[in-house]
């Protein structure tokens, strides 16, 4: 089974929303190859103000698992 998808996963705050775009990509594999998972961050917006570079700079580390957890939760 393959699963190839698009997704968003927000954080809404009462001052700000930060929007982060990925792609969520699963193979479940086959009795010689083991399953695979990968995700890419597309884009960040804060406030719909794009912050992708910034995300890439200064945030990644600390929320790459959330948005990790809620694409496979999510596909």
């Amino acid at each position: 089974m393959n699963i190839n998808t698009k997704g968003t996963y927000t954080i809404e705050q009462d001052h700000y929303t930060l929007s982060i775009d990925y792609t969520y990509y699963y193979n479940s594999g086959t009795y010689d190859q083991p399953p695979e998972a990968d995700m890419e961050i597309t884009s960040v917006e804060l406030n719909g103000m794009d912050i992708t570079d910034f995300y890439w700079d200064y945030v990644d580390d600390a929320i790459h698992t959330e948005v990790w957890e809620y694409a496979q939760e999510n596909n």
